[in-house]
């Protein structure tokens, strides 16, 4: 029964797959969609003519084995190939661009070993992903399309334009502007690069030329790029065999540049414009326009409260002063710029003295110095305004020299006005022996301390409080304030404390238990008073020195003297400070040790 059982089950099952086979070859299988027939290198599409459109689809591309991996735009999926076979001078365009397609496109060179990169690019989906390359005659070029990683494949539109070199590509056929203002509209596309491009200025390739000889002291040159033109200018003056480059620009977020250039007598100017690193040709707006011209000495009056203005890089690079002098008379210079402006004092073409942004000096003519001295205010480059203020005045006796004399002990009361170029104020003082020296100043937040020698070797600066040992000698020392800061008053205090030492005996070093010492301190040279402390200090053996207590005393003559029992078995030790007084500064002794222990037993 079990084996019939069997059988029929078997036949059953045989039954089942038979039926279930003859179920599958009657459902009809979807057909597989094959691949573009330029999904292979071998296979790549040729570009026949320019400009062309090709329609295009990486649907069920593949990676070829021998398609390239590594590419400076990232990875590709689902590539197809292009061809360019004997290509002709110019500049090839590219874009590629499908509905909700995230492209990526690769230009190779074709050689005899292999092939090598030109350039690439991507694009988000929906967008184009733009090249351009120039080409030499008779290579061969491929180019690759694919999809970004992890979006979908779709259709593609495939545009290639051929553009050939601008007819200013080079100096020597640089485009001649016209007499100021001038105005030109180019483009870098087509355009390669020149022997005589200027180096730096971010040019990078795709260079165009223009030319002028402006009948002006100045000019401004702006550019305007279009598109997504990111550009670089540069202004080359030719001096006759010299050329050197005297002006860059590149242009910003929104596409603009302006520089500014002064014009030198009978030269010649190019104008050259190109692409950044990474930018696409594109097209551009070229102005140039007559600027404002600088003001020649001998300018105006420098009024004797001084003068605040504001320059322009672009409408306004210069004012000029005079002010009289006088030979051996010393006057104090201020200056305050936001953002920099730069300062020069000149007489008879000769420039004495500049400084910078903001700054303080003080200037003396010379026996053969007097009479008109030019300040010219400059503008420190950029196209946006700077404003200024500067102020001369004769220097005060607190001013320049050792200023005035300060004593140990004293309170000066002063002011500093950085407004009316009076920003520093100087005093002298002696200290007679080497001494502890302390200046303290108050009331000028903005102000600090300078301490020198009447040599002028600076020792210190800080404040409010500088401290030094200092031998004996002469001193200045500078309260300082910052140019710009608000007028301010101010405390200054000197205090000259003789350096002393202070020593410290006991009578003996082991003692038994019960028994007391004697402990005697000593301050040098005699502060005539004051107040010792003896800091006493236990030892644990297990932690170490432990504070115990403070015995303070009265200095008589110099010292004082104290008999003192320790309380208890074991290493003590005692140190001495003075505390210091008004005229002579703290000091404080070395340790003296006391053992308190029960004589050992002569061993037997």
């Amino acid at each position: 029964m079990r084996g019939h059982l069997c059988d029929l089950l078997g036949h059953r099952f045989r039954f089942l797959v038979a039926a279930a086979a003859l179920v599958v070859l009657l459902i009809p299988s979807p057909a597989s969609a094959a691949p573009p027939a330029n999904d292979n290198r071998v296979a790549a599409q040729a570009i026949e003519s320019f400009p062309a459109t090709i329609e295009g689809t990486t649907i069920e591309a593949t990676v070829e084995r021998l398609d390239p991996q590594v590419s400076q735009c990232g990875s590709i999926e689902s590539t197809v190939w292009y061809r360019i076979d004997k290509a002709p001078d110019g500049t090839v365009a590219i874009g590629v661009s499908g509905v909700g397609f995230a492209p990526v496109v690769r230009v190779y060179d074709v050689g005899k070993s292999g092939i090598d990169e030109n350039t690439c690019a991507t694009a988000k989906a929906a967008g184009v992903a733009k090249v351009s390359f120039r080409t030499t005659r008779g290579n061969t070029y491929l180019v690759l399309v694919g999809k970004k990683p992890s979006t979908r494949d779709g259709a593609f539109t495939l545009t290639a334009g051929l553009y050939l070199p601008p007819p200013n590509d080079s100096r020597s056929q640089a485009k001649k502007l016209g007499p100021l203002p001038a105005s030109a509209k180019g483009t870098t596309l087509g355009a390669g690069t020149d022997e005589n491009d200027p180096e730096g200025c971010r040019l990078s390739e795709g260079t165009v030329w223009y030319s002028l000889a402006p009948k002006a002291e100045r000019m401004i040159v702006k550019i305007r790029a279009l598109g997504g033109l990111d550009a670089s200018l540069a202004v080359v003056e030719k001096s006759r065999s010299e050329t050197n480059v005297v002006g860059c620009v590149a242009t910003n977020a929104r596409g603009t540049g302006v520089v500014s250039i002064p014009v030198a007598k009978k030269a010649k100017y190019f104008i050259v414009v190109g692409q950044r690193a990474q930018s696409p040709p594109g097209e551009f707006v070229l102005d140039v326009v007559r600027a404002q011209a600088r003001e020649r000495a001998p300018g105006k009056a420098l009024a004797t409260r001084g003068v605040r203005g504001t320059l322009n890089g672009l409408t306004d690079v210069n004012d000029v002063y005079w002010i009289a002098m006088s030979p051996g008379r010393t006057f104090k210079v201020a200056l305050t710029s936001k953002p920099c402006v730069a300062l020069t004092l000149r007489r008879r073409g000769v420039t004495l003295g500049s400084m910078s942004c903001s700054g303080y000096g003080v200037f003396t003519p010379g026996p053969d110095g007097g009479g008109r001295y030019i300040l010219e205010v400059v503008t420190e480059g950029g196209t946006g305004s700077a404003a200024y203020q500067l102020r001369v005045s004769p220097a005060g006796a607190d001013d320049v020299g050792l200023g005035s004399e300060i004593r140990s002990l004293s309170v000066t009361h002063g002011s500093l006005a950085p407004a009316a170029a009076d920003l520093v104020d100087l005093y002298h003082f002696d200290v007679q022996e080497r001494s502890d020296v302390r200046l303290t100043l108050a009331g000028a937040s903005t102000a600090s301390l300078i301490l020198m020698t009447d040599s002028g070797q600076r020792l210190g600066s800080q404040g409010p409080v500088l401290r030094r040992q200092l031998e004996r000698g002469r001193y200045v020392a500078a309260v300082r304030s910052t140019v710009g800061a608000p007028a301010s008053k101010y405390v200054l205090r000197l205090v000259i404390r003789r350096i002393t030492a202070t020593t410290l005996q006991v009578s003996a070093k082991e003692i038994s238990p019960g028994a007391a010492v004697t402990l005697t301190t000593a301050t040098a040279p005699n502060p005539g008073g004051g107040i010792a402390k003896l800091q006493v200090d236990r030892f644990d053996p297990l932690s170490g020195w432990q504070f115990h207590h403070i015995v303070t005393l009265p200095l008589r003559s110099g010292g004082s003297t104290v008999t003192w029992a320790p309380p208890a078995l074991g290493r003590w030790r005692v140190r001495a400070s003075f505390a210091g007084t008004t005229t002579f500064s703290p000091s404080r002794s070395g340790y003296a040790y006391v053992l308190v222990a029960t004589p050992l037993a002569l061993a037997t």
